[in-house]
């Protein structure tokens, strides 16, 4: 919010610790109020283990669809799915609902499921960033994503965000072999598959994108703001992947585009 954001005031809402897994994590639920346009007010999820980290952010008014975290992400979706909209999408790690909502916001039909691991994270949650709006189409699971991959519905979804952390640690499963197998599987054909690969360099982004061997039939990595997103796309359609790069190479740099 540019210059503006040194006037915000901040109200602490709750604050809380990491009490499933022990971690010397603080959470605090906060708001920031904007003086001059309430759609600008924002909630976030912020800890402390060291350092001070956003975990999750976004706008209190229904009326703002793209969220403050992950702009990214966001146009992932939003360029690849611009002539035709998911009607299920799936976001594996998600407790301050920051892409449940851009999803529902953006997409009127559009069915959204949430798996979060920590009960506590999704308490909270359900008492702070849930809406009344978001419930009629969201599901939050209390669920290994890992596990919840394995056995969900095979080719149930067009659109899958993987957002994965402990503390602000991309988890390392998210590199496996298997993991990418099963997410293939809970594909439809036009899907895309979005991974947040915060706090990862560019060099090991595009390792991960080269390694994967489940028959996507494009990967592709983005950088936005030193921050990388991984896609995979399941679709014969070359004339949406031609669209699609076309339309994100105006909102991030791709720096690594690998069809098989």
């Amino acid at each position: 919010m540019g210059i503006l954001s040194s006037i915000e005031t901040k109200t602490i809402i709750e604050s809380f610790k990491d009490e499933e897994t022990g971690a010397p994590v603080k959470f605090v639920v906060a708001d920031y109020k904007h003086p001059f346009c309430k759609k600008d007010d924002i909630r976030r999820i912020e800890f402390q283990n060291g350092e001070s980290f956003l975990y999750s952010s976004v706008y209190l008014s229904d009326k703002r669809t793209f969220q403050p975290m992950y702009p990214c992400a966001q146009r992932i979706a939003d360029c690849y799915f611009k002539d035709n909209a998911p009607d299920r999408a799936l976001v594996l790690g998600c407790a301050g609902c920051t892409l449940p909502r851009f999803l529902i916001n953006r997409y009127d039909g559009c069915v959204v499921t949430g798996v979060e691991y920590s009960s506590q994270l999704i308490g909270i949650a359900r008492k702070h960033f849930i809406t009344d709006k978001m419930s009629e189409r969201f599901e939050i699971v209390n669920d290994d994503a890992f596990m919840y991959v394995k056995e969900a519905e095979r080719e149930s979804f067009d659109l899958i965000f993987v957002d994965i952390f402990v503390a602000e640690k991309i988890h390392s499963s998210i590199f496996s072999q298997s993991f990418t197998d099963d997410l293939y599987a809970l594909c439809r054909q036009n899907s895309a598959v979005v991974f947040n690969l915060f706090g990862t360099g560019e060099s090991k982004a595009k390792r991960f994108a080269e390694s994967i061997q489940a028959p996507f039939d494009a990967r592709y990595v983005f950088e936005d703001y030193r921050k990388f997103f991984l896609c995979l796309a399941k679709t014969k359609d070359k004339q949406l992947l031609e669209r699609f790069e076309r339309r994100m190479k105006r909102h991030a740099l791709l720096v690594g585009s690998f069809p098989y």
